[in-house]
């Protein structure tokens, strides 16, 4: 994890700095390490595959490939995260139902039954009701 945010937060140069370390001390043909590869890789975020394979002296082919197989990674991780919860919508086993008497003092009666309906401003029924606007 450590390393991962180290890696996050890298520059070019840092970068450039690190393969120049690792070129003086190579032996002939031996393979860049995987830990150059992955910073080359990381420094995508901020620059062109372009100036990068050119300020570290890669090949922009191979550069683009591990880039592209980085970015394959990062979307079969987001997708499987994404299916660990699944939504589920599950409509109620039965209707919802409501019944509502008024009366108000001047004998006025208001009786309302609701079935299946479970989004009703029964407020706005009632305030109607008790100010004489029904």
């Amino acid at each position: 994890m450590e390393q991962s945010l180290a890696l996050a937060q890298i520059t070019l140069t840092e970068v450039q700095s690190r393969f120049a370390a690792w070129r003086k001390t190579k032996q002939h043909r031996s393979r860049i390490p995987e830990e150059l590869w992955t910073a080359a890789v990381m420094l995508n975020q901020e620059h062109s595959l372009c100036k990068i394979s050119k300020a570290l002296s890669l090949s922009y082919t191979d550069l683009k490939e591990r880039a592209a197989k980085f970015q394959n990674t990062l979307d079969v991780r987001s997708a499987s995260l994404s299916m660990n919860f699944i939504p589920i919508d599950i409509a109620p086993s039965h209707a919802a139902e409501c019944i509502v008497e008024m009366e108000h003092r001047n004998g006025n009666k208001m009786r309302m039954h609701f079935k299946g309906q479970v989004d009703l401003d029964l407020q706005s029924f009632a305030e109607s009701f008790w100010h004489g606007r029904i």
